[in-house]
């Protein structure tokens, strides 16, 4: 019985391992390890409860477990945690793609800097729109629905065996309309920069001798960050809706 317990415990804590490394949120460089651990052991506790663990498998088998069997269902929660963490990524891709859409549109990307949640350089636009995401997120307890998504895996994917894998044409799917939800909040401020190259095209065209780069990139840049301070209200309640999208996407796919 003790045996069994063990076992779940530790597949539980595997599942919720492999998801919060896999979270940009929590498994960042600049998160301490302390606080991830810690953060992995208490939602382990949280959701070992008598209600899911152990499963009436693994009590008639965790007492002639072995090691092989042992380290496949191991590496089938390491598997579940990290779709769960790549489904959840979602939630912060339409920002940072409205934030590379801009970036690229105004002509800041020869500026980008080391991000720590990211392989590749970012420009300091793109940050800005990242952490006005993560604000957002936890602004309208969004990371509650994070929760739920992870007590849905648990009941449709039991630990020791059992259930479904979520549908792999609803992660694609998934991440197409965040793709399209991020281009649609870099929308109005891209509409903006639009009209600033025609503004920029007609004084070239009414002044052949002014030089339209050196003026044309200082305006791009200053029209783009007023329409951006400007329309932030906007963005922030746009952002709202994509959570919410974005929560119904996920609980329908689990």
């Amino acid at each position: 019985m003790i045996a069994a317990w063990v076992v779940s415990f530790s597949m539980v804590l595997a599942r919720v391992g492999t998801l919060v490394s896999v979270l940009p949120l929590f498994g960042g460089n600049y998160v301490p390890r302390t606080v991830r651990v810690g953060l992995i052991v208490a939602l382990s506790i949280l959701w070992f409860d008598f209600s899911l663990a152990p499963s009436h498998q693994l009590l008639g088998t965790a007492s002639e477990m072995t090691w092989l069997k042992y380290g496949l269902l191991l590496g089938r929660e390491a598997v579940i945690g990290a779709v769960l963490g790549y489904a959840l990524n979602l939630f912060l891709v339409p920002a940072q793609i409205a934030g590379e859409f801009l970036t690229q549109e105004m002509g800041l990307s020869l500026g980008s800097i080391i991000d720590p949640t990211a392989r590749n350089p970012t420009g300091a636009l793109t940050e800005i729109f990242q952490y006005l995401g993560i604000l957002v997120f936890f602004a309208v307890d969004a990371h509650h629905g994070l929760l739920a998504i992870l007590h849905a895996s648990f009941q449709r994917l039991p630990i020791g065996g059992g259930g479904t894998m979520p549908s792999v044409n609803n992660l694609v799917s998934g991440a197409a309309l965040t793709e399209e939800w991020g281009l649609v909040l870099a929308a109005p401020i891209g509409m903006c920069l639009f009209l600033t190259t025609v503004v920029l095209a007609l004084m070239a065209r009414a002044s052949p001798h002014m030089n339209i780069f050196s003026v044309g990139f200082a305006l791009r840049i200053g029209c783009g960050l007023v329409a951006a301070l400007f329309l932030l209200p906007d963005a922030i309640v746009a952002l709202v809706q994509v959570y919410h999208r974005c929560e119904d996407l996920l609980l329908r796919s689990m």
